[in-house]
Parts: C-alpha cells; structure tokens; sequence
C-alpha cells in the first residue's frame, strides 16, 4: 500500500464510520422506549491489532480525533441530524493525514424520503461535496439535484437506517439473534450495504460518562458485519453497545489491517419547543 492509497483508504474508512453512526441515530423506536434528540460527541483512537505487517506495506501507526453528533426530532416530521468527524492519521512512514467529514441528513418519519448532504476535506481542502434525494417506493431512487449523475435504482428492499434499527431495537432483548439487511445512507452515494447482525447475551452499563435520567444505562452488546453491494466478504466487523433508545456508548472497528474504537465522551439531550 503507498501512501497515496493509505490516504484514499483513511476517507473510505471514515465515510464507513459515519455510516454506522447514522444508521445508530436513525431510529424511531415502536416500543417503550423513544429515541431522544441529543448533542453528543465520541473520542477516536487507534485499537489493538494482532495484524502482522509484510515488508513494502504501509500501515496506520497512530490515530486520534472527535465525532460530533446533533441528532433532533424535527416535531415528529423528520429526523434530522448534523455529523462532524475529525481524524488525524500516520502511518508508519511518519506521514500525517487530517481528514474532516461533515454530513448532514433528513430522514421523514415514514421512512420513505431521506435527503442529505456529504462534504469531505483532507488537509483543509475539499475533496468531495455531494448533494442526494432519496425516495423509497416499489424501489429505491436515489437523484443528484446538483449534478449530472445518473440517478441510481436500488432494490425496493433496500432500506433507509431508521428501518433497520427498528428492527434491532425489537429484537434487543428478544429471542430473534440473527437480522440481516440492504440499508442505504448516502455516505457512499452509489452504494448500498448489505448488514448482518449478531446480538450478544452481553449487557454492560455506562461508568466513565454521568449519563443524563433520561438516558438508560444499560447497554446490549451487539456485532455486526458490513458487505457493500452483494459481495461475499465483508469490509469490516464491528462491536457495538446500544442501549434500547438507539444511544450507543462504545463502537469498535475491525478492519483488515487494524481497528478503531469510539467512545462516548459526552451527550445531552436536546428539547425541543413544538407548540
């Protein structure tokens, strides 16, 4: 791997992290149990890695950085959320990347229309900006307004994040363990994932964050692997603690070659006034 492609790989993988975190904050929950609006922000660092490295390769020696979240229930219209990741990266020739993510989404409460909007800079300078609509029928349409990209059909049984978990969150403490779905989220425009699902007996509470009353500290530990499109191997596993309001407090990335960890530093519910 040269350092050009290390640099190319650290976007993807960050567009990946803010897949999972909008399909985590995407819930509309049919139980007893309702997601809150929140601030929130996550600390990012490099995991353990029983990887060996090979000669002539470059890998990722230290990473470090912060994942801003405003997820807000726009008066039970949409949901609505707000998403800043940045990360610095050096690989192990001692060169450094600063990345920076912002991505923002518009999710309908019926699940059947999701907007959103992708900017992505590496070392200050925009490297991409990508504006979609999506609307889920018989199929899934997604258009490029400010583009002239071809609009791109999906299978109408691609769904958006919200769908998706919904399913996960009634199923938390259930006896169904095994879920698998086609989810679309935008951060990889042309892309859908296909995500599988395993759901631990692991429930572990909150110790190093003072969580808000209203924010239940108990979290089911749940592993999940990601294929994009239709291909047999998965481009990587992930350890995640979600509670049954969809607040998730730890997330661990495995990749081929290394993982990434996210934990929760702070989160505060947000009210909103809808009268």
């Amino acid at each position: 791997m040269d350092i050009k492609y290390f640099e190319s790989s650290v976007n993807r993988i960050l567009l990946i992290l803010l897949i999972v975190f909008t399909i985590f904050t995407s819930i509309e929950v049919n139980s007893k149990s309702k997601l809150i609006s929140y601030q929130s922000e996550y600390e990012i660092s490099l995991g353990s890695s029983e990887t060996i490295r090979l000669p002539g390769k470059t890998y990722v020696d230290k990473a470090s950085g912060y994942l801003f979240i405003d997820w807000i229930n726009n008066c039970d219209n949409s949901w609505v959320s707000n998403q800043r990741m940045m990360t610095r990266f050096i690989n192990s020739h001692g060169v450094g990347t600063v990345n920076e993510i912002n991505y923002s989404i518009n999710e309908k409460i019926n699940g059947k229309n999701m907007d959103f909007l992708l900017e992505v800079k590496e070392n200050a300078e925009l490297e991409n900006r990508i504006y979609g609509k999506a609307n889920l029928n018989d199929s899934l349409i997604v258009e490029f307004p400010e583009t002239d990209k071809e609009n791109l059909n999906f299978p109408g049984d691609v769904v958006f994040p919200h769908m998706f978990l919904e399913e996960i969150i009634a199923n938390l403490y259930g006896d169904k363990k095994m879920i698998t779905k086609k989810v679309y989220e935008g951060t990889i425009p042309d892309k859908f994932f296909n995500i599988s699902v395993f759901i631990t007996d692991k429930v572990l509470k909150e110790g190093d964050v003072k969580l808000s009353g209203k924010i239940n500290n108990k979290f089911k530990q749940i592993r999940m692997s990601y294929y994009k499109d239709n291909e047999s191997t998965p481009i990587f596993e992930q350890t995640v603690n979600l509670n049954d309001q969809g607040v998730a407090n730890y997330f661990k990335y495995d990749y081929p070659e290394y993982s990434l960890v996210l934990k929760l530093k702070k989160i505060s519910p947000v009210v909103l006034d809808c009268n």
